[in-house]
């Protein structure tokens, strides 16, 4: 089973992959599924100036999508300003709460998503 618990109250920073101790949503979210074992979907710089529909676009070519998440690795985009990923574990969800700008987890049942996709692999 992957552990992505050191993950939680990760501090935020655009861009930061994780390595100086920093992480956006997005290398979160390919932080959580590297070890989950799970491949991540082509990582696109443009990402971040993307509208939502770009990035479901994109992300559709790596998955399919599904209603609810539902399990380990389902990628999800939140309704956070304009939209965030986020990464299901432990059926709950890896995110940064804009908040604390920290990572943070939840129950599945407690965030609205936009939108979620599953690997095709799967």
């Amino acid at each position: 089973m992957s552990d992505c618990s050191d993950l939680i109250g990760m501090p935020y920073r655009l861009g930061a992959d994780g390595s100086d101790g920093y992480i956006d949503c997005i290398h979160l979210c390919y932080k959580a599924l590297e070890r989950m074992g799970i491949e991540a979907p082509p990582f696109k710089q443009s990402w971040y100036e993307a509208s939502k529909w770009e990035v479901c676009r994109d992300l559709m070519r790596w998955g399919v999508r599904v209603k609810k998440p539902e399990y380990d690795g389902d990628i999800l985009l939140l309704p956070q300003q304009s939209w965030a990923f986020a990464v299901t574990w432990q059926t709950g969800i890896l995110y940064v709460n804009r908040m604390s700008e920290k990572v943070q987890w939840s129950s599945v049942h407690l965030l609205t998503t936009y939108h979620c996709f599953r690997t095709k692999k799967s």
